[in-house]
């Protein structure tokens, strides 16, 4: 029974870790719907981005993604990394996200996933 429950709790943790990474994404403030390539796509379940300036009197940037496919059982929490910080975002649901932050250098390196 032990060994049972030792394989699932195993196999539990494969799934959940499956598409866990960090990809390369490169993202510039663009100002319209980008598409992502097939594999980031596939990997993150991000199928597009818009990347903007904001007029707002808090932030002045905002990012939108559109996610197609939520990765994992209970949602999944994106990190964007640029230059100098990294911005959090915990979706669970597919459709458009958007997450406004302030920056100095507005270029999105990589983008992380981790699995709920």
């Amino acid at each position: 029974m032990n060994i049972l429950l030792l394989l699932f709790l195993s196999l539990l943790q494969l799934i959940s870790a499956a598409k866990s990474g960090t990809y390369n994404a490169g993202w510039p403030v663009a100002g319209t719907w980008v598409a992502t390539d097939t594999v980031f796509a596939r990997e993150t379940g991000i199928d597009k981005y818009r990347f903007t300036k904001a007029d707002g009197l808090i932030y002045t940037y905002q990012l939108d993604i559109n996610v197609a496919e939520v990765q994992g059982s209970f949602g999944s929490t994106y990190v964007f990394y640029e230059t100098t910080d990294e911005y959090y975002l915990t979706v669970f649901t597919r459709g458009v996200h958007t997450i406004n932050f302030n920056t100095q250098d507005p270029y999105i390196l990589q983008v992380k996933i981790v699995e709920g």
